[in-house]
């Protein structure tokens, strides 16, 4: 059976592409029978077709709503809704349907949802709405399921707060640059209405989240706000900026530091640190460098209290320095010290 299918599909389809393997010169057939096996292959797909469609499926078809298309509700989108009152509950960007019916009925009705249909609008005069009935459709075809099955239009009053921006960028630093001074946010605050059970539960707003690397100056960043309750809430605002320093940095390096024992009195021998001196070794912004080479407040210290509630032998001394000199990556050498007490001192 196979060859004979194959056999007959050569010759129709030398018939109709002239295929000079296919037919020798007595048997080539002529121009019109060429074209009327042509037009009835062409006749028998459609009504195939045709037939096939006047048939039963079921195809999903998702419609836009016009929260999909507005940051904030408005009158436009939800009919009812005055200027004191907001929404309790976020609408639906689309509903989702699982439509059964003729085929021809279905694939108009999905081509008319993507590209003709404008999107849906509300009735907040009605507290609660079946879906269903936002959908007008041909009788031939039924909803089989639908997402959301129902959809609350219920009003409250609206609330106006100001809130703080919450900063969730990331700014690299390139190497060998630090990031130095507080992150600056204009405008640091964002106006935020909508119902009052949401706005007040709401302490900041914060950005969307990203990260910029290879900083190595001055940088001003441009952000969106996060946008989680759209539609929700209204911003007045929908985008802030960030500008972070960077500064270019060296090593510096301090040696011979006396460590200091706090919580002794100056003279005091009680306790005697094995090493006394260790070295200091920082970061420091160029600018700053014969500055901090010249400090004589970068110095590393113990606690007396600390070393009172060892039981090891060895306390880890803490670098201190001014905080104008920007230091980065302090570290000191050796790490832990050990520690005696003189007990005839006491």
């Amino acid at each position: 059976m196979p060859g004979v299918l194959q056999r007959l599909w050569l010759r129709v389809r030398g018939a109709i592409f002239e295929d000079p393997s296919t037919f020798d010169e007595s048997s080539r057939p002529s121009g019109v029978r060429r074209r009327a096996l042509f037009f009835s292959l062409i006749a028998s797909i459609i009504i195939w077709l045709l037939l096939s469609l006047s048939e039963n499926y079921y195809i999903a078809v998702e419609y836009a709503t016009c929260a999909s298309q507005q940051q904030a509700y408005s009158s436009s989108c939800v009919e009812g809704l005055d200027a004191d009152s907001a929404l309790a509950q976020p609408l639906p960007k689309s509903i989702r349907t699982t439509l059964h019916g003729p085929g021809r009925s279905l694939l108009v009705e999905r081509f008319q949802a993507r590209f003709w249909s404008n999107p849906i609008v509300f009735d907040a005069s009605v507290p609660e709405l079946e879906t269903q009935f936002l959908l007008r459709l041909p009788e031939e075809i039924t909803i089989e399921s639908i997402v959301p099955e129902r959809i609350n239009l219920q009003k409250e009053a609206k609330m106006e707060r100001v809130l703080p921006i919450q900063s969730r960028v990331v700014f690299v630093p390139q190497s060998p640059f630090f990031l130095t001074g507080e992150v600056q946010i204009d405008p640091d605050t964002v106006r935020v209405f909508g119902p009052a059970s949401v706005v007040s539960q709401l302490e900041v707003w914060p950005t969307n989240s990203d990260t910029v690397e290879g900083v190595s100056d001055t940088v001003h960043y441009s952000v969106n706000l996060l946008d989680s309750l759209a539609g929700l809430v209204n911003l007045s605002i929908r985008n802030t900026t960030f500008k972070q320093l960077a500064s270019q940095y060296t090593e510096g390096q301090k040696e011979y530091i006396r460590v200091r024992i706090e919580g002794l009195l100056d003279g005091n021998n009680t306790v005697q640190l094995d090493p006394e001196f260790v070295t200091i070794t920082y970061q420091v912004p160029l600018s700053k460098f014969s500055e901090a080479q010249q400090s004589q407040f970068i110095q590393a210290t113990v606690s007396y209290d600390q070393i009172f509630a060892d039981t090891t032998g060895h306390v880890k001394p803490i670098a201190q320095y001014p905080p104008d000199l920007m230091l980065r990556q302090v570290t000191i050498y050796p790490e832990r010290l050990q520690y005696f007490i003189n007990i005839g001192s006491q």
